[in-house]
């Protein structure tokens, strides 16, 4: 043994003695080049994760309404998820139809701008051939660990219509994965209340009868139509937006169709009932009237219209006046029910005859209204415009108009795409400049 080891150093000594004198064949170190610097580990460098939701009411929710979720990785890249939560799809991400993965995308880092520190996130939607559009640069600054911005991301991918929703966010995760995303923003669809229903199975398309005489329609998770029911003698009685609709009583199956227009597209449903014993009678109670206060001639009063369902009905100010009225979408047009005099002829003389119904049952007297096939358009004043597309319950302040002096040729002016937000759609597909009007009537110009 101690043979052995005297050997081995003996050899150790003569390698170091040869090392040190030069004698080897392997080159020096002086001249070995350096290695190069290894970059930094993937999990060594800063990430971040943010999240954020785009929230509307209104009859497009289920196109509208999404979550977002932001990850800023290691690499530079940035990846923006998009989760359409409104259509009550909570499935795995990498199937559901209604989680868009790397819906937006791009790069980021850190910098300082106006000599704060903050994250520089450069974002656009690139198609499946490489085409960027849509491109935004923002800012996220850092306010007690949390990051916040305001993203603009394009409803439509290439076009200008954008929404904003704000991102929060921190350094590392807010989710282990896209399903837990997912899990977070996830809801239930919860149908109106009914005691019966019209359904258009093909379609999706379901009426839900109401216990007070009210129909909602919905397509899918979208209701876009309301209207109201009866049962008489003859069957069940249908009517949607004030107007009377043709229903098919067949012994204990009813039916009825109905349109529903999306810009350019008009789809056609019919919807059936197969039992209509099992309806009942609604229980319709007497609404309150509408109400406004008015001034004249320095005598204040509260005026109240009272409608009823045949076209006819009552506005008293000061007196009861028998009126018909016309009703497009929240609002109505009287006509004296018949020649008026006296006292009831200086009233109506100096009153409007066209109002604004509101929700809270309240009025507002307006200057005008037309029927411009499916939008409504409320001169609220001599300048001021409302707009309604009845069919989807959407409306928009902003508009401006000028009627000529002779009365047939209306101007309107929209507001901006980011004023209307998501009424800029309805308007770019149905609305326009200028319009002929006749009556209570407006077309597009041609």
């Amino acid at each position: 043994m101690k043979k052995t080891l005297s050997l081995i150093l003996a050899v150790l000594m003569a390698l170091a003695m040869l090392t040190a004198c030069g004698e080897t064949s392997a080159p020096a170190a002086a001249n070995t080049p350096a290695p190069a610097a290894e970059a930094p580990a993937a999990e060594n460098a800063k990430t971040f994760q943010f999240e954020g939701k785009f929230e509307e009411q209104g009859e497009y929710a289920s196109m509208l309404n999404n979550a977002f979720l932001l990850t800023l990785a290691a690499d530079g890249t940035a990846v923006c998820d998009k989760y359409a939560f409104a259509n009550y799809d909570a499935s795995d991400a990498d199937s559901n139809p209604t989680y868009t993965q790397s819906y937006l995308s791009g790069t980021w880092k850190e910098v300082e701008k106006d000599g704060v520190p903050c994250l520089q996130i450069k974002l656009a939607y690139v198609d499946a051939s490489g085409n960027e559009s849509n491109g935004t640069t923002s800012y996220a600054y850092d306010v007690a660990g949390e990051y916040s911005f305001e993203m603009t991301y394009p409803v439509t991918p290439g076009q200008s219509y954008t929404r904003n929703a704000t991102m929060t966010g921190k350094e590392g995760t807010l989710y282990a994965d896209d399903n837990a995303f997912i899990q977070a923003y996830k809801q239930e669809f919860v149908a109106p209340e009914s005691i019966g229903q019209f359904v258009d199975e093909e379609n999706n398309v379901t009426a839900y009868l109401q216990a007070d005489g009210t129909m909602l329609v919905y397509a899918g998770y979208d209701k876009f139509s309301e209207g109201k029911w009866s049962v008489t003698g003859e069957g069940v009685q249908v009517s949607i937006g004030g107007s009377p609709v043709e229903v098919v009583n067949d012994g204990n199956t009813a039916s009825f169709s109905l349109e529903r227009t999306m810009g350019e597209f008009t789809n056609e449903y019919t919807l059936v009932c197969a039992d209509v014993s099992a309806l009942g009678t609604p229980e319709i109670s007497e609404e309150a009237p509408y109400t406004a206060a008015m001034e004249m001639g320095g005598n204040p009063t509260t005026a109240e219209l009272t409608l009823n369902g045949d076209g006819t009905g009552t506005l008293k100010v000061f007196m009861d006046i028998a009126v018909t009225y016309e009703q497009f979408g929240d609002a109505v047009i009287l006509e004296a029910a018949g020649e008026l005099e006296g006292y009831a002829a200086s009233i109506w003389e100096n009153i409007s005859h066209a109002y604004l119904l509101n929700a809270d049952k309240s009025m507002l007297p307006v200057a005008h209204v037309w029927n411009a096939d499916s939008l409504v358009l409320i001169a609220l004043d001599d300048v001021n415009m409302k707009v309604q597309f009845p069919a989807y319950s959407m409306e928009r302040d902003g508009f401006t108009y000028v009627l000529s002096e002779d009365g047939t040729q209306l101007t309107v002016t929209a507001p901006s795409e980011e004023e209307m937000g998501a009424f800029a759609q309805v308007w770019t597909a149905t609305g326009a400049e200028n319009w002929t009007v006749d009556g209570n009537t407006a077309a597009k110009a041609e």
